[in-house]
């Protein structure tokens, strides 16, 4: 009986002093209210919080592709430059690593954002796991033609790498394609509002050639070969049928009309003979001026 009443005591003095911090106690006693963590939402906008408080959805990432196990990761990718212009080149600089070590990286290639177009395959640069191409601006205009008017050009590129089991990883970024002139017509920066040959518009020539272009219109020029017997007149009734506006005065030093002895001579353009005269003047047709150019607009 003493040494019963002796473990008896052991406990109950093991009870009133504690453990000492170690494990985790829980109470016998049940408890004062119900927990609040797994009350059903009382209405749509208590549910509607609930479900926010417990999202942990990530969000889409901007550049890339999600990783795929396996797969070669990104570290990094740009370029050494900002911007380029007609006659430069960029230089395009891939950093990755891979989970089974960059020699199972097998390669990859530069391509449009959309993937659809190819520019190049990257080459080792040095130190494992990083690559890098060149492109000139004639390259990329090559591949994807370049045309703006706006004074710049964003231009999204894709790098795509793979692995040896087929694994894609890819990053992007977008280079600023800038012109001086504010525009580019076929891979070449130019001045819209002084091109003859891109006069307001890409493609859009003037008869007169590269320099009659004046704040993006056109200079008047001369028009095609009028003969005597077209029963055209006069300058203004020439023009007309052209589509176009005779000028006073505003072609060559100021004239308005050339006249020549023959049709053929005024189509070969030899031996005109400037005449400043009315718009309006009714020729006078005979030996010497049987055909005739007048200064009209160019509107087209």
């Amino acid at each position: 009986m003493t040494y019963g009443r002796t473990i008896s005591s052991l406990f109950i003095l093991a009870a009133a002093c504690g453990d000492d911090g170690s494990t985790t106690q829980t109470s016998a006693n049940p408890p004062t209210s119900a927990p609040t963590t797994n009350n059903p939402p009382t209405s749509d906008t208590d549910a509607d919080s609930t479900a926010a408080a417990t999202d942990t959805t990530e969000s889409t990432p901007t550049t890339g592709t999600a990783p795929v196990e396996g797969a070669p990761e990104f570290l990094s990718f740009g370029t050494n430059v900002a911007t380029l212009t007609q006659d430069e080149s960029v230089t395009f600089n891939a950093i990755l690593t891979d989970p089974d070590g960059v020699a199972d990286i097998v390669g990859g290639t530069l391509r449009s954002a959309d993937e659809s177009l190819e520019f190049g395959v990257f080459v080792a640069a040095g130190q494992p796991g990083a690559y890098s191409i060149s492109l000139s601006w004639a390259q990329i205009h090559q591949t994807e033609p370049i045309e703006f008017d706006g004074g710049e050009s964003p231009r999204g590129f894709r790098a795509v790498f793979f692995d040896q089991g087929g694994n894609k990883a890819t990053d992007e970024l977008t280079l600023d394609l800038v012109c001086a002139g504010g525009a580019a017509c076929d891979g070449t920066c130019t001045d819209l509002a002084a091109d003859g040959l891109n006069c307001g518009t890409c493609g859009s020539a003037c008869d007169a050639g590269e320099d009659a272009c004046e704040a993006g219109d056109c200079l008047p020029s001369w028009s095609q070969c009028i003969n005597y017997t077209d029963g055209l007149n006069t300058c203004s009734a020439a023009c007309e049928s052209f589509g176009e506006a005779c000028v006073d005065n505003g072609c060559g030093d100021g004239v308005t009309a050339v006249f020549y002895d023959e049709l053929s001579f005024c189509e070969d353009d030899v031996g005109g003979d400037y005449v400043l005269i009315a718009c309006g003047k009714v020729q006078e047709w005979a030996p010497g001026a049987t055909a005739i150019r007048c200064c009209c607009t160019d509107t087209k």
